[in-house]
C-alpha cells in the first residue's frame, strides 16, 4: 500500500500539470499579427484594383483653336439725372436730401438713339428715379456699391428706353444731406 500511495501521489501531481492550459499569447503579439493581416489584405486590394484598372492613361494635349477677337466696342456715358432727391425713410423720419447723379453706359453705335429716347422721356425717367429714391430703405441708400439702387434704376430705365440699348447704370454721386434741422 505504501507503494500504491507513492505511485498515486505522483499521478495527482502530474494530473494538474497536464490539465493546465498552454502558455497564453501576449496581447502585443495578437495586435501585431492582426495588423499584418490587415495590411496584407489592403495591399492585395490595392494591387488587384490597379491591375484591373490598367493604371493611368496617357494624355495628349490638344492645341486651342485660334480665338477670333472682335475689336472692343467703345462705350459712351449718357447722363440721365443730376438732382437733389428727398427721402423721409432714412434717419427715423427725418428728411434727407440725396445729391444723386445717374449715368448709363451704352455702345457707341447706340449713342444717338439712346440720347434721343432719353430726351423724349426725360420727365418719365426722372420721375421713376425720384420715386425709387423716395421709397428706398436706409440700407439700400447706404450700400457700399449701391447695387440695389442700380438694379432698380436700370429696370426702370430699360422699361422706358429699351433693354437692348442700356449696358450698365452708374451712380457716381449719391450724397445724403440733412434736410431739416
Amino acid at each position: 500500500m505504501a507503494n500504491e500511495k507513492s505511485t498515486a501521489a505522483p499521478k495527482s501531481v502530474e494530473a494538474p500539470a497536464a490539465s493546465e492550459t498552454p502558455a497564453k499569447k501576449s496581447p502585443m503579439l495578437k495586435m501585431t499579427l492582426m495588423a499584418a493581416i490587415v495590411l496584407a489584405l489592403e495591399g492585395g486590394t490595392v494591387g488587384i484594383t490597379m491591375m484591373a484598372s490598367g493604371g493611368p492613361k496617357k494624355v495628349t494635349a490638344e492645341s486651342l483653336p485660334a480665338a477670333t477677337t472682335k475689336p472692343a466696342s467703345k462705350d459712351v456715358e449718357i447722363e440721365l439725372l443730376d438732382a437733389h432727391l428727398p427721402n423721409r425713410l432714412s434717419g427715423g423720419g427725418s428728411l434727407y436730401i440725396y445729391d444723386l447723379q445717374v449715368v448709363t453706359t451704352a455702345e457707341k453705335s447706340n449713342e444717338t438713339k439712346l440720347t434721343e429716347l432719353c430726351k423724349e422721356r426725360k420727365a418719365s425717367i426722372q420721375d421713376r428715379i425720384r420715386t425709387i429714391v423716395a421709397s428706398a430703405d436706409p440700407k439700400t441708400l447706404s450700400e457700399p456699391g449701391l447695387e440695389t439702387l442700380r438694379r432698380q434704376i436700370a429696370y426702370q430705365v430699360e422699361e422706358a428706353v429699351g433693354k437692348e440699348l442700356i449696358k450698365e447704370v452708374l451712380i457716381p454721386k449719391c450724397t445724403p444731406m440733412r434736410g431739416d434741422y
